[in-house]
């Protein structure tokens, strides 16, 4: 797509916009039309608890024609129809409908909460359908789940509500998105990559970053093929649909929101205490110069625990003998300790929490103001945010301003046009390394300097594990983002049962960043003044349009048709700039234009179109037989020549059991509904717009001339990655309804997987991208919704589960002569084989993310028992293989008196097999209490931060206080854990299963109080509705993970905590 084409295209979206508002508020206070044989119907709708409802919309069904409930419950609504049906509809509440009779006038109705999720409305590709109908696998966020936590990124509100979906918070950061998978990866390079699209409100989105969830209306996930097939080029790994919210006719309502989230890591680490950290590495040395001659010369050294310290600013630790210069710190806080290398000697030390120093108490306020009505002819919706939110990480923060803005008019009888426009505003800071602070710098020894003598702050051992205070404060970065979409379409009804609806969209995202390190001390001796600065600035810029021919007819009262045909264009252009310097002449001027030494210039520019035609025929027989067909061909500019078109086809069929005749008995009791899906989905992500052409890098210099640079190489042959996906499901219904289920079972194969193959260094590239392997993903899937207490019941209790079980396979390797085509791996003794053999890795019929790793049986008591053992432990450096009590016990699985690599074992796997959660709800009255949990089961972590502090990676950490505990100390000790010894990897080897942790966890999610004050005394002060709660989130995870997050399976290479949040919010409706 061209530039000058987008620009065209963005200001003909910007002319529409403005003529639809125009006329929106034109219409606003147009009269309409004057009917013939006008009649008038009223009443007054309330709700469970006799209470009146504002905002419930009541339609003529079958129209757009309709009202909107007043204050006090009432609507007036006149219609020319002889004997028209009302519609009644709330969110959160079932659908009412009741048809009028000729001479009718009054109707009062009352609304009851929803109970299951098998009578709801879900949005499809482009449209909606009535869950009955729908024979696909489709899963809609309850409405409750976004109505107490103002979520900085809506995307977690998911999480343990939804079936089929994994959803992951890998970082406590406010504003980081969560990881999002649908029915497991579909890459065997990386299974956490399969993200999701995400279509709001009809705009393709690759997250759901700076969406104010106040704006939101609903959120569905299309899980299968049938469903996602007419999404076609993306849609392999599942598509998210979020509808915002719209204007309804009636009065003027506008509503305030406020809440107050107070926050507390939810995380930390325990720690050896100072003391348990001299003491134990002043003996490790001893240990140490077995192998090290030079380890005993570090006991007098400037270390830690070393007694080389004074109170200058020539040393970073405080650790030091007691003389008579120093002993006053005594008087000052400081501790002593008898040195246990010479009990003769005083070491006198201050004991400092430095990974208390990373954290605080945090604050965030979020404000939201919404404003929305019409009338038969028009309507509007106006929303605006703010949230203001601290990190429990210090300096870490994220702010946003959102605004939505919508508009409907009704040009004719038989035209509807639609315009919105949503952008947000936000910036964030971040830390500037995961591992630097949330674990090196956590271990920095508690007996460092936290200040100087002078009160100044001192630097620690170095950056990256220092004092956190000072390193974080000195540290210059902000992120901004922009995000803009506007749309316009039209509801056209060409001829009774035939529709044309369009829509062009503009998307824009903007993204820009800096940092600068000021001048700092880098420890205590070296001064870096290179005040290194980078800024970076990306642009995308999306236009879409989508045009969808409908038809839909209802044959001899008994056939149903309904059918949609089309055509998408998508194109996106994406620009980045990127330059870093150094060299600034002063702290005072942060911009990258102050840095005297350019070190890098970069920048780049592409573009991706992607066009389709699309159809969808669904067909049913007196709501018993159903079928849906739905089919997509795309083309996709960045694949092969030969390759870039694919068909993409779908097929679901249902029936609906209980509208049979002979399910009358039953008919309350239980209702059915079986279904069955086939389809087939394309997948091009993570594929770059010129993957299949080549890339070429440039500034690059080559004997004094600027040179080009092969960097990507060609496959002209690469093709769409494929998923089959079979489903079969059912919706159940038991006890007129108070319980509802929906089961589904998949088995979803993916074919021609875009994979990153390895290549030989005589190529001259490291990869290649290209089409290889199978992969296998099956999994069940079930909703439970039950209402325990009968609906005439003043106290209400409400049930909802959900619970995903979900398993990958291997199925095919490229052909490379190894035994199932492995690639990678470990050579490992098997005990079923009775023999040496290739495990782990990627093989067919394995899984991705296999751990093999050691297994630590226990400890030598003594140093008789270790040389007693005729096991010889060849992970001892050098050649001297002695033993000594302390040292670890391994497994020798092999039996063959020798620990060493093949006698690793199956540990388990990185990706979690099991999901879901489960919340309780009770209310009486206007009083509600809601608790919920999620779980995820079956993954494991390699915990490697605590194996970093436990082994003493960097040579002067702190440890865990179970190593300073339960470690080895004195001949003849029982211990769990081996003797703590610098740099220890023949004790504590790389994935030891003692650090190859379950990630399992139940999560207390969320905890609500909430009360809705009568609206019978709120009427007398001119209100319409005020609600106030309060909300605990992320309370506590039930878990034995060690770690700071046990979400995430996988290496832990440091992890932001996810917070702890209370909660308190009003709102108000006027």
């Amino acid at each position: 797509m061209e530039k000058t084409g987008s620009l065209l295209v963005s200001k003909i979206l910007c002319v529409f916009l403005c003529l639809t508002f125009v006329f929106s508020a034109y219409a606003q206070d147009s009269a309409t039309k004057e009917k013939e044989e006008k009649r008038v119907i009223k009443g007054r709708v309330l709700d469970e608890n006799r209470e009146p409802m504002i905002g419930v919309l009541v339609l003529i069904k079958g129209t757009t024609h309709g009202v909107t409930t007043g204050v006090d419950g009432d609507y007036l609504l006149e219609f020319t129809e002889k004997e028209p049906t009302l519609e009644f509809s709330f969110l959160g509440y079932e659908p009412r409908d009741f048809k009028l009779t000729p001479a009718q006038k009054v109707l009062n109705v009352n609304m009851k909460p929803s109970r299951i999720r098998v009578k709801e409305v879900v949005v499809v590709g482009f449209g909606t359908q009535a869950r009955e109908k729908v024979t696909s696998s489709i899963t809609k966020l309850p409405a409750e789940a976004l109505k107490n936590v103002p979520y900085a990124n809506v995307a977690t509100a998911l999480q343990g509500n939804v079936s089929g979906v994994q959803v992951q918070s890998t970082s406590g950061q406010p504003g980081a998105a969560p990881r999002i998978i649908v029915r497991g990866g579909t890459s065997i390079n990386n299974m956490n990559g399969a993200a999701p699209i995400y279509i709001v409100d009809g705009i393709i989105r690759t997250d759901l970053a700076d969406i104010n969830s106040n704006d939101i209306e609903s959120i569905q996930v299309l899980k299968d093929a049938a469903s996602t097939a007419i999404y076609g080029a993306r849609a392999s790994n599942g598509v998210v649909i979020v509808t915002t919210k719209t204007g309804k006719p009636g009065k003027v309502q506008a509503t305030y929101s406020y809440g107050l989230t107070v926050s507390e890591p939810g995380a930390k680490y325990d720690l050896a205490s100072g003391r348990e950290y001299i003491e134990l590495n002043r003996k490790s040395m001893v240990y140490a110069s077995r192998y090290n001659a030079n380890a005993m010369d570090r006991l007098g050294s400037a270390l830690g625990f070393g007694t080389g310290n004074d109170l200058t600013k020539n040393t970073s630790f405080t650790t030091q003998y007691l003389t008579e210069e120093n002993k006053h710190k005594l008087n000052e806080g400081w501790e002593s300790m008898p040195d246990p290398i010479d009990p003769s000697k005083t070491i006198i030390f201050k004991d400092t929490d430095f990974q208390d120093l990373i954290y605080q108490t945090a604050y965030s306020h979020s404000h939201n103001l919404t404003v929305s009505g019409g009338n038969e002819r028009s309507t509007f919706y106006a929303g605006l945010g703010y949230m203001d939110s601290e990190g429990t990480a210090i300096t870490t923060k994220y702010k946003r301003l959102s605004f939505s803005l919508n508009g409907s008019i009704k040009l004719r009888d038989n035209l509807n046009v639609v315009g919105r426009v949503m952008y947000t505003t936000s910036s964030n800071n971040e830390v500037f390394g995961l591992a630097d602070i949330f674990y090196r710098s956590a271990t920095t020894p508690s007996t460092a300097k936290y200040t100087y003598e002078d009160g100044t702050l001192a630097p620690g051992q170095n950056r990256s594990i220092g004092n956190p205070v000072y390193h974080l404060k000195n540290d210059v970065r902000k992120n901004s983002k922009d995000n803009l979409s506007l749309s316009i379409a039209a509801d056209w009804e060409i001829l009774p049962g035939f529709s044309f609806t369009p829509q062009l969209s503009l998307y824009k995202y903007t993204y820009d960043g800096y940092s600068f390190i000021p001048a700092y001390w880098n420890g205590s001796m070296t001064y870096n003044d290179s005040r290194e600065a980078t800024g970076s600035y990306n642009k995308t810029m999306q236009g879409q349009m989508d045009l969808v021919l409908g038809y839909q007819k209802l044959f001899a009262e008994s056939h149903n048709l309904d059918v949609k045909a089309g055509f998408s264009y998508f194109g996106r252009e994406k620009s980045t700039l990127e330059a870093k310097g150094s060299g600034a002449a002063t702290d005072l001027i942060p911009t990258l234009n102050a840095a005297a030494i350019a070190k890098s210039v970069k920048g780049d520019e592409s573009d991706q179109v992607i066009a389709g035609f699309f159809a969808r025929v669904n067909y049913d027989y007196k709501d018993r037989y159903l079928v849906s067909l739905s089919a997509r061909y795309d083309g996709a500019s960045n694949l092969g020549d030969d390759h870039k078109w694919g068909f993409f086809p779908g097929i679901s069929v249902g029936w609906n059991v209980h509208n049979e005749k002979f399910w009358t008995p039953l008919q309350n009791i239980m209702s059915l509904k079986l279904r069955a899906s086939y389809g087939v989905t394309g997948n091009i992500s993570g594929l770059s717009d010129f993957q299949a052409r080549g890339e070429y890098s440039v500034g690059n210099v080559y004997d004094g001339t600027s040179a080009i640079l092969n960097s990507v190489i060609p496959n002209p042959d690469l093709k769409w990655e494929q998923s089959k996906t079979f489903d079969i499901g059912a919706d159940i219904g038991l006890l007129n309804n108070r319980i509802g289920i929906l089961f589904d079972y998949y088995r979803r194969v993916t074919d021609n997987l875009i994979t990153s193959l390895s290549l030989p260094p005589s190529t001259g590239f490291a990869s290649i991208y290209t089409n290889l392997g199978r992969l296998e993903n099956k999994g069940i899937e079930l909703e439970v919704n039950a209402a325990v207490l009968p609906a005439w019941s003043g106290l209400q209790w409400n049930v909802a589960m959900t619970a995903t079980h979900t398993k990958h396979k291997i199925l095919r390797l490229p052909e490379n002569g190894a035994e199932n085509n492995r690639i990678g791996g470990e050579y490992v003794w098997v005990p079923s084989k009775k023999d040496y053999a290739w495990m782990g890795g990627l093989q067919e019929g394995g899984r991705v993310g296999d751990i093999y790793g050691h297994v630590l049986e226990g400890v030598y008591a003594t140093d008789e028992e270790a040389q007693n053992d005729p096991i010889v432990n060849t992970l001892i450096p050098g050649n001297d293989k002695t033993k000594y009590g302390g040292y670890a016990k391994f497994r020798d699985v092999d039996g063959n008196g020798q620990i060493d690599s093949k006698d690793k074992v199956y540990l388990g796997n990185f990706y979690p097999t099991w999901n879901g959660g489960f919340t309780n709800s009770f209310s009486f009255r206007g009083l509600t209490f809601s608790v919920r949990f999620d779980y995820t089961l079956g993954h494991k972590i390699y915990n490697y931060a605590t194996r970093f502090m436990d082994n003493n990676s960097q040579g002067d950490g702190n440890l865990t206080k179970n190593m300073a505990k339960n470690s080895w100390k004195q001949q003849g000790d029982q211990a769990s854990m081996p003797c703590y010894i610098w740099n220890q990897a023949y004790n504590l080897p790389v994935n030891c299963n003692i650090y190859v942790e379950k990630g399992d966890f139940l999560c207390l999610r969320e905890m609500t109080l909430a009360y809705e004050l009568p609206r019978r005394l709120l009427r007398k002060i001119g209100l319409a509705g005020v609600r106030v709660h309060v909300t605990g989130n992320n309370l506590h995870y039930f878990t034995d993970f060690k770690g700071l997050n046990p979400e995430e399976g996988g290496q832990d290479n440091g992890r932001y905590p996810i917070p702890r949040n209370i909660i308190t919010g009003i709102s108000i409706t006027l």
